[in-house]
């Protein structure tokens, strides 16, 4: 991984759902704000949790939560909501 970029950690719905999917319309957002980013696919199969196929624990280790999606930024700052992703994407083209 890439130190000085954030990274985004999305289910394996990625681009490829819907365009109301929280993961992609977080991908969107960086990319209309033209904010590099490196992408993990961090989870496959179901959100509900006794569903999934695997576990999150590379993700709870890499990050501290299992909630996708998830923005890690270069300095360890964790940012696990969608609504708080897009108010760090507003802040920094506000810049």
């Amino acid at each position: 991984m890439d130190q000085r970029i954030p990274t985004l950690f999305v289910c394996h719905g990625d681009d490829g759902g819907p365009f109301f999917h929280p993961c992609r319309r977080m991908q969107d957002a960086l990319r209309a704000a033209d904010i590099e980013y490196e992408k993990v696919i961090a989870a496959h199969g179901n959100p509900i949790p006794f569903l999934r196929k695997g576990s999150r624990d590379e993700l709870r280790a890499a990050t501290g939560t299992t909630k996708l999606p998830t923005l890690k930024l270069p300095d360890g700052t964790v940012i696990s909501h969608s609504g708080d992703i897009i108010a760090w994407v507003d802040a920094q083209q506000a810049h």
